[in-house]
């Protein structure tokens, strides 16, 4: 339960000032022990300190160091060393301003992240395009790790998980099993064909396995769209969360924000995007710590906080349920882990621009163990995190009671009311988010870069000699282009509502169906390029137009039970009750919602499953289509682009014979002008060798016209595949 005092309403105020700062409202939470109490800031004579903070319609900023939190819970040891009685107050106090301090750790934390873009920067003056967009190909895999679980974890992460658990209880926790049953699928049947391949962009095994840039293209058209609209998200979280707690505006910090990370991302490259992350990880590791820490205190320890959460139906872990209409079951919840982990460590150019990056096969698949589990334990301490935060509000929510207005600001409040007085704080709360954001901004500004050059310009005859000095600020140009474009979208995502299922709908409904297309084409040898391309423009059709219509008529989600019953003022007294609320997401709050039995039952489908039906119904549509184009001739299949588990029964059915493969027949030779028009290939596929000369980045074999593929940038012998 939530710290409360004992004392008499006629003692306390409850003022709510408004600001210079538009939409942004000041309180004070005031918490005593005992009679006769005095009051300083940031200590305590016989009470405890007022808790300033501010209220707005911005999500929650935060971050801090565990240092600084031990000293705040030590400071006042008997009060927080069990639980609170009585009823939350709101005084009338002047909150704080971002003091000296706070600016000084937060633009440190900026300063830090620019120089090492700068010093990557400087090493690699004089380097070409392939060390600037995958760090040479021989990075270290512990620092990659690292960076491979703080490009997922982003500012929607810290800022919308920890709402959800606090509003909608812990089920969406049990994706983590869906992420480790992705992942094992990943390093068993994904990367053993993609990863030897050494290709800069992964989009490039499209062109591989169907000997055409159409696929390829298509695939990375998507992905762009998917990847700018999920960086304008992600600005504007932050943003907002800084404009709570400084007199800087939404839409200036979304551009500050913007171009700190299109600076170091475009300077620096792969190498400083992957050593800004280890930077940035540590901040965001400290800062949900800490939540933990000072909320665990403020009820009486980690036990008690658990106990909390159960008593009022939070825990939820294992909800059978089948229906999919249901937001949140086990079954849903793990089908989206699965998914997740395809769009974002599979099948994602950012981050396969990570396990892609170090020497060898064996090195990547560590890169993805460490990540993923750093993955997990960093999700697990986020979501754990709004779980505490609900412990000490149980008894006053602060959305029932107003005193904010958006489910992703309960983090910053708990930061503003809890320590919000201690100088330093804001600023290291909103250095975390911000970390968080410019981590995950960064990784997708870099593999935007890489995908707008390699998949879309570099094919085209006026760029196809252009001199690798000049390539690589070609380069550098699209990183700053791509982040002014993420800036626009930041200050348009400002209509959005809840930040997971926002974030989560979107980028399934448009990820789900390039996942389907990788599979089809290593799972599926019979698939035609013609065949794959409908049926994954037809899932995406499909997917946006069940997304929209769950935007624009589906009711939104109804909260778990909330309580005001702790809460109180003295002008206006807040009715002792419990309440269900239903939030509404990307739809004005004057709109008037059917009832569910009205609602066409595909709009109130659970977002965890659009992703994997997008996934599913490219894969399925494509077979269908290839009954009625024709199935692809095995001997037309390059052998080292499909699962040869998969190619073996395909052959089978077709009573034909498998194209013998064997390991380290394929060779590669690159000339030393490093041209990749000019790479040459040996690959035998049928037990006969032929020379596949590569024209406009497609490799053509005479012999064999599918034997097709891309130019590898540094390729590598192609060992046996699963």
């Amino acid at each position: 339960m939530p710290l409360h005092a004992h004392h008499s309403g006629s003692d306390l105020d409850n003022v709510h000032q408004s600001t210079s700062v538009p939409g942004l409202r000041k309180a004070t939470t005031g918490h005593r022990r005992g009679k006769g109490a005095t009051w300083r800031r940031g200590r305590l004579d016989g009470g405890v300190a007022p808790r300033e903070c501010f209220v707005t319609d911005a999500p929650p900023a935060v971050a801090f160091s565990i240092t600084t939190a031990a000293a705040a819970i030590t400071r006042v040891p008997s009060q927080l060393s069990r639980p609170r009685q009585g009823k939350i107050d709101m005084m009338s106090h002047e909150a704080p301003s971002f003091t000296t301090a706070d600016y000084l750790v937060f633009t440190a934390s900026l300063i830090i992240s620019l120089g090492i873009g700068f010093y990557h920067w400087y090493r690699s003056r004089g380097r070409d395009t392939k060390d600037f967009l995958m760090g040479g190909g021989h990075m270290s895999p512990i620092p990659v790790s690292f960076s491979f679980a703080a490009g997922v974890i982003s500012a929607v992460s810290i800022l919308g998980n920890s709402a959800e658990m606090y509003y909608y209880g812990s089920q969406l926790w049990m994706n983590i099993i869906g992420v480790m049953i992705g992942t094992v699928f990943i390093m068993a049947v994904v990367m053993p064909v993609i990863y030897p391949l050494k290709l800069i962009t992964i989009y490039g095994y499209l062109e591989y396995r169907w000997g055409s840039s159409l696929v390829r293209k298509l695939a990375s058209l998507l992905q762009l769209i998917n990847l700018t609209t999920y960086m304008g998200i992600a600005l504007y979280a932050p943003s907002l969360a800084i404009s709570s707690v400084t007199p800087i505006s939404t839409n200036t910090s979304v551009l500050v924000l913007g171009i700190v990370c299109a600076v170091y991302a475009s300077m620096g490259g792969a190498k400083a995007v992957v050593y800004t992350d280890n930077f940035q990880s540590a901040v965001m590791l400290a800062g949900v710590i800490i939540v933990i820490v000072q909320g665990c205190a403020e009820v009486g320890g980690g036990a008690a906080s658990w106990s909390i959460d159960a008593q009022h139906n939070r825990l939820e872990f294992f909800n059978l349920s089948t229906d999919p209409l249901e937001r949140h079951t086990l079954m849903n919840v793990i089908i989206f882990g699965i998914y997740f982990t395809f769009s974002t460590t599979g099948f994602s150019q950012s981050q396969y621009m990570r396990w892609a990056s170090v020497n060898s096969l064996q090195q990547s698949y560590l890169v993805m163990v460490v990540g993923s589990v750093g993955l997990v334990g960093l999700w697990s301490l986020i979501n754990y995190s709004g779980l505490v935060v609900f412990s000490v509000y149980a008894d006053c929510d602060p959305l029932s009671a107003n005193y904010i207005e958006k489910i992703d600001q309960i983090l910053m409040y708990f930061v503003a009311d809890k320590l919000g007085y201690l100088p330093g704080i804001p600023g290291l709360f909103v250095a975390a988010i911000y970390s968080g954001v410019m981590s995950s901004v960064s990784s997708t500004l870099n593999a935007l870069s890489a995908m707008v050059w390699k998949d879309l310009l570099e094919p085209l005859s006026m760029f196809a000699k252009v001199p690798e000095e000049k390539a690589k600020n070609i380069n550098i140009l699209i990183s700053a282009v791509s982040g002014v474009v993420a800036v626009g979208v930041g200050v348009l995502a400002g209509s959005m509502g809840g930040l997971v299922q926002v974030t989560y709908a979107l980028g399934g409904a448009l990820a789900g169906p390039i996942c389907g297309i990788f599979l089809s084409g290593i799972l599926c040898p019979w698939v035609k390029q013609t065949s794959v391309c409908l049926g994954s423009l037809i899932a995406l059709a499909f997917n946006m137009w069940v997304v929209m219509g769950s935007f624009l008529y589906a009711p939104g989600p109804t909260k778990l039970p909330l309580s005001v019953d702790g809460c109180f003022t003295n002008s206006t007294t807040i009715a002792s009750t419990t309440t269900d609320v239903t939030t509404t997401t990307l739809i004005s709050s004057t709109t008037v919602f059917p009832e569910d039995d009205e609602v066409f039952p595909l709009y109130r489908l659970s977002y965890c499953l659009y992703g994997a039906i997008g996934t599913l119904a490219t894969v399925v549509l494509s077979t269908l289509f290839s009954c009625i184009f024709g199935f692809e001739s095995p001997a037309n299949v390059p052998v080292s682009s499909v699962n040869r588990t998969c190619l073996r029964f395909y052959c089978w059915v077709r009573r034909e014979e498998m194209p013998t493969y064997k390991p380290g027949a394929a060779t590669h030779y690159q000339t030393q002008s490093d041209d990749i028009n000019s790479i040459i290939v040996t690959d035998m596929t049928k037990g006969d060798s032929g020379k596949h000369q590569i024209e406009s980045g497609v490799m053509k074999n005479p012999q064999s016209p599918s034997s097709d593929a891309p130019g590898c940038d540094n390729p590598q012998p192609v060992g046996d595949f699963l």
